[in-house]
């Protein structure tokens, strides 16, 4: 079996487990909000993610390892946000350096 092959086989399962890991620890660290008592009613002064957005980067580098869902979760814009926002982007092929929109 080519070298390659072998890689391939504990690369994509050490992949998941990691993307798992880095998923489970930003939602455990979810910002105190009680899971209990959660409401999907606006609350008074609150505000939205996209006027957060608004005043956020309009662009985002990708970086070595980064996938779109890693990108989403750290840029809080959904990855059908991504996709609408960067069209023909090959979502399998990232490339270190490649720019992504963010907003309009």
């Amino acid at each position: 079996m080519a070298p390659t092959s072998q890689s391939a086989r504990w690369l994509a399962p050490l992949a998941l487990a990691l993307a798992a890991l880095a998923t489970f620890a930003i939602v455990s660290s979810g910002g105190g909000a009680s899971s209990s008592s959660e409401s999907s009613a606006p609350v008074a002064g609150a505000t939205t993610t996209e006027q957060v957005r608004t005043s956020g980067p309009r662009y985002y580098t990708v970086r070595t390892g980064d996938t779109l869902t890693s990108i989403s979760i750290e840029t809080e814009v959904s990855v059908a946000m991504l996709e609408q926002l960067n069209p023909g982007l090959d979502t399998q092929a990232l490339q270190p350096g490649q720019r992504l929109r963010l907003r309009s």
